[in-house]
C-alpha cells in the first residue's frame, strides 16, 4: 500500500499578468478551506473514434494543451483578491493573458503546474449571500499547461 499525505489548504496560486500590479507576481487569496479550490477541464478531448460501418475504428489524438481554469474564492478586499483582479481585467479588455502557477505539497514534495497565456473568461460582478461570505466561480481559459519537473 501506498500512502499519500497533503496537508489541506497548503497550496499557492500565483498570477503573473502584466496588465495587473505591473507584472509582479501576485499570490491569489480568498480560498475556504472546505470545498474545491481549483478546477482544471480540458478544452478538447485528447482522442476521438471514429467507428466504421465494417466494424473498424479510427483513432485521431492530438496535443492541444487548452482548457479553463477555475477557481472557487470570496471576496478578500487585499492585493490577492481574485475577484477583483478578474473584473478588472475582463473590464480592461486583455490582449495580453498572463500566467498562474499553482504549486501543492504533496507527501513532502512541491509539485506545480503552469498555465499560460491566461486570460478571464467569466466572473460574476456581484454575489450576495446572507450570513456567510458569497462564493465566486473565476473562470480562466489558458492556452497550455505543464507540469514542473
Amino acid at each position: 500500500m501506498k500512502h499519500s499525505v497533503i496537508a489541506a489548504g497548503q497550496f499557492t496560486a500565483t498570477l503573473i499578468h502584466p496588465l495587473w500590479n505591473d507584472g509582479t507576481p501576485t499570490t491569489i487569496d480568498g480560498f475556504r478551506m472546505e470545498g474545491q479550490m481549483v478546477q482544471t477541464q480540458q478544452a478538447m478531448d485528447s482522442s476521438k473514434v471514429i467507428c466504421l460501418a465494417n466494424g473498424n475504428t479510427i483513432s485521431i489524438t492530438n496535443n492541444n494543451g487548452a482548457g479553463t481554469l477555475t477557481f472557487n474564492v470570496v471576496k478578500t478586499a487585499t492585493a490577492g483578491d481574485m475577484v477583483k483582479i478578474a473584473n478588472f481585467l475582463r473590464r480592461a479588455g486583455d490582449s495580453v493573458g498572463g500566467i498562474i502557477r499553482i504549486t501543492q505539497e504533496v507527501n513532502g514534495t512541491t509539485e506545480a503546474v503552469t498555465f499560460e497565456a491566461c486570460t478571464v473568461k467569466s466572473c460574476p460582478p456581484l454575489n450576495i449571500q446572507g450570513n456567510d461570505a458569497a462564493d465566486y466561480q473565476v473562470v480562466w481559459n489558458y492556452g497550455n499547461s505543464s507540469e514542473d519537473d
